[in-house]
């Protein structure tokens, strides 16, 4: 009887000191325990997002987020305004690297290249010359001028200009070209007087809409259209497509709010409805 009870205090005392699961000897948690806790949820949320394996949409967001807290809810120190300048870059390459899923970085690489360069010449001329935007300048709150242009304004063309490529869903170049255009100039529609308002440009001539040139926005159009004909076909999944409308309707909503900060009602209310436009366009192509 005795020897019994023995044999089952030795089991009890053997099994109070094995270690738990996914600890160490010493009862501190292992490799596969806790400590492995937060680089899970980090990961489960990034794939949540849609941010796995997309390095430059992540940075682009979390400088995105910064920024949205100081301009919508104080103002960007002087000392800060370099980040409009890193805003703009990065939001090239978040949109680069959505448009280059399925395609690959090297038959993307010329054609941005392209878009970057040419864009960046047609500011050159619009502010020299006046066209074909009108008449404008450029302060350096973008980024250093060159040539009294900022050095960011070919990477702001290529986000852009991507985002409304990615918006698009036709299956023709020249209906995509029309729908890019479109989508570039509703963004304009609400970024420019915003723009203008916390003075990044100044435009000299009147126009209806906030003292803006007609020709402005007709040449983003335009503009936007004929660039996207350099893309070839974007093989972008649903997942990176809707990454990059989230992209689009967030820059839609931070000019936006701006806009009511600064009392641009009518570039206020035109962000809502674009947001809603980009969503509604999505619902519809997933119906089809």
């Amino acid at each position: 009887m005795s020897q019994g009870v023995g044999r089952g205090s030795a089991a009890y005392d053997a099994e109070q000191q094995r270690p738990a699961a996914g600890s160490g000897a010493d009862g501190s948690a292992g490799a596969g325990g806790v400590d492995a806790a937060p680089a899970t949820a980090v990961r489960r949320l990034l794939e949540r997002t849609q941010l796995s394996g997309r390095p430059f949409s992540m940075l682009f967001l979390i400088w995105y987020a910064v920024g949205f807290v100081l301009m919508v809810f104080g103002e960007v120190p002087r000392q800060l305004e370099f980040a409009n300048g890193v805003f703009l870059a990065l939001f090239a390459l978040s949109l680069s690297e959505l448009a280059a899923e399925g395609l690959g970085w090297r038959r993307l690489a010329l054609p941005l290249l392209l878009v970057s360069l040419g864009t960046f010449a047609v500011e050159w001329v619009g502010t020299h010359t006046g066209f074909p935007f009108g008449e404008y300048t450029y302060a350096d709150m973008l980024g250093s001028l060159v040539s009294g242009v900022p050095w960011t304004m070919g990477l702001a063309w290529v986000g852009v200009m991507l985002c409304g490529a990615l918006l698009s869903t036709a299956r023709s170049r020249v209906w995509r070209a029309i729908e890019t255009g479109a989508w570039v100039l509703a963004l304009d529609a609400v970024l420019d007087p915003v723009a203008e308002a916390r003075g990044f440009w100044d435009w000299a001539g009147g126009g209806f809409y906030y003292g803006i040139p007609t020709a402005n926005f007709i040449s983003w159009f335009v503009i936007g259209a004929l660039l996207s004909l350099l893309l070839p076909g974007l093989r972008t999944g649903p997942e990176g497509r809707t990454l990059s409308r989230r992209l689009y309707q967030l820059m839609l909503l931070l000019f936006g709010l701006l806009a009511l900060k600064a009392g641009l009602y009518a570039a206020f209310t035109l962000s809502l409805l674009f947001i809603a436009a980009s969503e509604g366009r999505s619902l519809l192509d997933s119906r089809r």
